[in-house]
Order: C-alpha cells, then structure tokens, then sequence
C-alpha cells in the first residue's frame, strides 16, 4: 500500500472510530430520555382509564350498594377494557387484595394489594405488575378502601417503541459512519492521495527517461511545491537537450556528436512540446457521486412494491406490484449498451450530467403518480438514468486506476453501489414511514439535483473516446460464441439476479409485512443483503485471487443461496425470511467478485471480443435475470404462496450451481484428455 493510500486509510478509520464512540454516547443518552418520557405518558393514560372506570362503582358505592353486592361486573370492566386500544386488562380487588371480577389477561406475576395500603393522596397508585404498568385506583365504602380497581398497560407499548427506536439509531450511526467514510475518503482523496499520486507518476516518469511530462501549476500544498520543483527541472533538463542538439549541429564534429545524441534520444525523451501530466480528480470523483446517486435510488427499495400494490387495488394486483421493478431493471439492462455509447461520446462527466436527467424527473414522476402504469412508467425512466449514470461512472473509475490497481479500483465501483444501497435501503425505510412514499420519492429528486452540481464541480471534464465506434452486433455474436462465457451467463450470472431481484427486492418485503413488521423493520431485514454482501465481495476476492478457483467459489456461492431460500422446511417465518435474506447477500457478494475475473481470461480466448464488452454483454445479462425475478415470485406467490414461491427459487439455485459444476468439470476432464 501506498504511503498516501495508507494515510487516507488511516485517517478514515480513526474518524469513524472517534464518531462511533461519539454517536454511541449520545444515542444511549437519547434513548434513556426517550423511556423516561414515555413512561410517564402510559402511566397517564392508565390512571386516566382507572378514574373513569372507578367513578361509576364509586357511584354506587356512595349510593349505598355494598362493595359484595355489585352487579354486571364482567361486562362493565370488559366494555371498560374495550375503550383504549393497548390495555392488558382492568380488574376489580376486594380489599384485601382477592381478585372480584377481570377483563382480559393480567400476568401470572400479578398480586392485589394487601389489607391496610393506604390511598394516594391523588390520583392511582402505580406499580410494575410483569410486563405491564398497573394503575390502582381506591375505592371507598364508609370511609375505608373496599377495594381496588386496577388499569394495566403492557409494556409491550413501550417496548416495541424502544426496540424501534434502538434500532432506528443503531441504521442512522451505521449511514453516518458508512457516509463519513466516503466524504472523507472523497475529500483526502483531492487534498492528499491525488496530489501526492500525482507527483509519483511523474517521478516514475522522469525514472523512465521521459522528459516530457510537465505537472499542471493549481496543485497545492508541498506536493504542489515538489511538482513545481520537477517542472523546473523538466524545463532546465529540455533547455540543456536543446543547446547541446544546437551545439552538435554548429561543431566541426557534427556527424560524431549527431550518433551520440541519437544515442540518447533512443534511450530518453525530450521536447518542448510537453505532455501536460494532468491531474485528474481521483477515483473518488466518482466514487462519492456513485454512492449518493445510488443511495438516492434506493430510498424507495423497501416500499416500492408495497407502493405499487396499493396502487394496483391491493392483494388483487400481486402481478402489478412487480411491474414498477421490472420496468426499472428492463430499462437499465436495454439501456446500458447505449449509455456505454454515450460516455464515450461525451465523456463520464457530460454523460453523467445528461443521465441525472431523465433520473430527477422519474423520481417525481412517481411522487405524482396517481396509478400503477405511470409509476411503471417513471421507474423506466429512472431506470434510463441510472444506465447512464452508473456507466459514466465506472469509466471514469477505470480512467482513473493506476496501473497495477484496476481490479481494486473497480471493486471500489462494486463497493460504493453496495454501500449506497445499504445506506438508502435503511434511511428510506425511516423516511416511508415517516413522510409517506411520495415524499420519500420527492427527497431522492431533490437529492439528484445536488449530486449533478457536485459531479460537476468535482469530475474532470474530457475522456470521450477517439476509437471508431460500432460493432456491437458483432462483439454479441463473438461473446455468445464462447462456450464457458455461455455456461458462465445462464448457469451463474442470470440466476443469481433472478433471486435477487425476485426474492430481496420483491418476494422478502411483502413476506415481511404479512409478519406484522412495520415498515421501518422491512427496510432493516431487506438492508441486512447489503451488510452482507459488502464482506462477502472482499472474501471472495481475497479467495479467487489466492486459489486462482473463481468457478468453485460460483458453485459453493449459488448452494449456498439454494441453502438459504430453503429455510422454510425448518425454521418458522418471522426466522427463515431473515436468514434467507442473509444468505443471499453472501452468497451475491461472494460470487461478485470471481465472476467479474474471469471475464479477461475469456477475453483472450481466439475470436473472443474484448474484455469491456464482454463485461458489458455480462452486466445485460445480469440486469434481464433481474427483469425476470420479479414477475417470477410474483406468479410463484400467486400459485402457492411466499413459503412455495422461497423452496422453488432455493431449489433453482441449486440447480443451476450444480450444472455449473458439472460443466467445469466436464471441461476440465476434455482439457486433460486433450494434453
């Protein structure tokens, strides 16, 4: 690792480390005040429905009917329960504590109270009876307590209120670190890691003999003073060339010195005419604007087929609830090729500008849409800008990559769309249920706007491409031409993002709901995929890279996922979804990685095309798997429920990663017979 590498990852973990301690404090601080608050409000509330209920019996009492002769308890106390939703139970005490009449259930831990308590001075003695708050209220026959009418309130209340709030608190510190990381990776990456990068690519140029690299004059600090030393020394090293070339011309000896000076020039490169080493912006120009575009797509991820359901005419359109995903994902994967086109027409910073377009109005298009084909129609059109964009942005990380880094270069790409679907899952999840799905749509529109005028800023202009474009039907033809390229399309890539588009993105979150979860829980059960995937992707990297096993690593990933959709055969739901939803994450980010190796191997082959448009021929594949999912498990869910719909796409998975295997192996056995 590089020195300035090395620093920027330092300084990126002692800051989140010093605002995890930070945020950690305060939000343990917050969380106590916030039961400390609530408390006393369900205390309250019992002690108002006590005093209502003890008025009446108080009446009679006062009346003179003795406490023993009170009538139509059961039905008064069970209307009396009726009247607030969230009451455990309401019970009558003699005095000495022996339960008279109940509605509903008091816990086993309950006791009356015991002869001789003495009444509050106002309003109900207050207790904790198990999991409830139990207000007793007094009841007074001739000056002495009768008995007690006691009020409950489970704390389940409350509970489920601190529960949602913890982990409310927990997503936000898990966002704020996960963004804090990108901003200051984007910000040391400007500031120092480029500078810095930038004078050691002249310095090796310099090492290498070429002369003719000049460092541009706006770098700042002391790697901008050691830049401006090396142009002087460009120029004085030029200025030198010059005069001895003018020398050797004016000599009597001019044929001699002539040989010598080719000499060197064979060996060295010198000119006037210097090539200009720019800048650039860093891998983090477009890493930071990938993270937030993607972090602005999915605010919706969590609710969007909730969303289109209730705008289909609820359970009744289980197929149109898919139909806004699969236009989204049809118009990605029928609009890459042409985003690719794009870019190299206009460059990643044009490009990126003309694709947030088509992505801000989508997003408020499905703010206003009044019925399910107009929201099928925005996604498509958020769909087209998001082609672009991504595209935009993983070749301007490519231009970007010193040599000898592009893999990891790239897996910053994978690992900023991860991180920003992470992130966007969690906090649009809060925003839905907080603000509503349309606002939530409104805040990704709005959030666009900032990305485009931060791509601008910080984004190097240029980078159109100089080489003839064209040929897209024959590089297709090349690709699809290569047997393992086929085998690695429609047994790996493919079912992959059929289960993930099917199952993460669709299936999981109405599952979830049928459960009773609210709608800030869905977000966090669907934002465990990207906490797993995010590991996952370095783990299988660090794997294919050391065995050199990338389609063993394919195989174990997809048994894996086959594994997890087939939770239900032994766990029950509110413990299957979840640890379906994990397995998945896994397993995509484990297989990530390999696949996208072994396209440069395949790339070489006679007659193959190249590798980008290999990798772009694969991501077309992947991105019609995800077409495919939705309407999938929607049909499954339609025929035989969420349970049939997880065994039937855990047995694809499967399926598919054992036939890879069997055609690695089949492979490697006509390999060996061959030698």
């Amino acid at each position: 690792m590089s020195p300035d590498r090395r620093l920027v990852g330092s300084v990126v973990a002692v800051a989140v480390l010093l605002l995890t301690l930070t945020v950690g404090f305060v939000s343990t601080a917050a969380l106590r005040s916030f039961e400390t608050e609530l408390r006393p409000e369900l205390e309250r509330e019992a002690t108002v429905v006590g005093s209502i209920g003890a008025q009446a019996v108080q009446r009679a009492l006062d009346l003179g009917v003795p406490f023993s002769g009170l009538s139509g308890l059961d039905d008064y106390l069970a209307g009396l329960l009726a009247t607030r939703e969230g009451l455990a139970y309401v019970l009558l005490t003699d005095g000495a504590g022996r339960v008279v009449s109940a509605a509903g259930s008091a816990p086993a831990e309950f006791a009356g109270l015991p002869a001789g308590t003495a009444a509050p001075s106002r309003g109900a003695l207050m207790r904790v009876q198990g999991n409830s708050y139990d207000a007793a209220q007094p009841l007074l026959e001739e000056g002495r307590i009768a008995g007690w009418l006691h009020v409950g309130i489970a704390r389940a209340r409350l509970d489920t209120a601190l529960d949602d709030m913890r982990w409310d608190v927990l997503i936000v510190l898990l966002v704020v670190l996960l963004a804090t990381a990108e901003f200051l990776r984007f910000i040391l990456s400007r500031l120092v890691a480029a500078p810095i990068d930038m004078v050691l690519r002249l310095q090796a140029r310099l090492g290498r003999g070429d002369w003719t690299a000049r460092a541009p004059g706006d770098i700042g600090a002391e790697a901008g003073r050691v830049a401006r030393h090396f142009n002087v020394l460009v120029r004085r090293t030029n200025d030198r060339w010059d005069r001895l070339c003018w020398l050797a011309g004016e000599s009597g000896a001019g044929r001699r010195a002539a040989a010598v000076l080719e000499d060197v020039k064979d060996r060295l490169r010198f000119g006037t005419e210097a090539v200009r080493e720019g800048l650039g912006g860093g891998a983090a120009s477009a890493r930071l604007p990938l993270f937030l575009f993607v972090f602005a797509e999915q605010l919706s991820t969590s609710f969007n087929p909730i969303f289109a359901m209730e705008l289909a005419g609820g359970q009744q359109g289980m197929m149109g609830a898919a139909l806004p995903l699969v236009t989204f994902v049809a118009a990605v994967a029928l609009l890459t090729p042409w985003g690719g086109q794009m870019v190299a027409r206009h460059g990643p910073r044009r490009a990126l500008m003309l694709g947030m377009i088509p992505a801000g109005i989508g997003h408020l298009g499905a703010a206003l849409a009044p019925d399910l084909m107009t929201l099928a129609a925005a996604r498509a059109i958020c769909g087209a800008g998001y082609a672009v964009v991504t595209i935009a942005c993983q070749v301007q990380l490519a231009r970007e990559a010193a040599q000898g880094r592009m893999a990891r270069t790239l897996g910053g790409f994978t690992a900023a769309v991860m991180t920003g679907a992470v992130c966007g899952t969690a906090i649009g999840a809060v925003l839905a249920d907080r603000l509503g799905f349309r606002l939530t749509f409104v805040a990704s529109a709005i959030l666009v706007l900032g990305i485009a005028a931060l791509a601008w800023r910080c984004m190097p202009a240029g980078g159109e491409s100089e080489e003839k474009r064209g040929g897209l039907w024959q590089s297709a033809r090349a690709a699809f031409a290569e047997p393992h390229f086929i085998l690695l399309v429609l047994l790996a890539a493919i079912p992959a993002k059929v289960l993930l588009g099917g199952f993460v993105f669709f299936l999981a979150p109405l599952e979830l709901r049928e459960l009773g979860l609210s709608q800030a829980a869905i977000g966090r059960n669907v934002m465990l995929y990207g906490l797993c995937m995010l590991p996952a992707i370095m783990f299988g990297a660090w794997v294919a890279d050391r065995s050199g096993r990338g389609g063993t690593i394919i195989v174990a990933a997809g048994l894996l996922n086959g594994a997890g959709l087939l939770a239900p055969l032994w766990l029950p739901g509110h413990a299957a979804l979840p640890l379906a939803v994990i397995a998945t994450g896994f397993a995509q980010g484990l297989a990530a990685a390999p696949m996208l190796a072994m396209i440069p191997a395949l790339s070489l082959r006679p007659g193959a095309p190249s590798s980008a448009a290999m990798m772009s021929f694969l991501r077309l594949a992947e991105r019609l798997g995800s077409v495919i999912g939705p309407p999938a498990a929607a049909a499954l869910l339609a025929v035989g429920g969420g349970h049939q719909a997880m065994l039937v796409l855990g047995v694809v998975s499967a399926a598919t990663a054992l036939a890879y295997a069997l055609a690695l192996l089949l492979g490697r056995n006509n390999r060996k017979a061959l030698a």
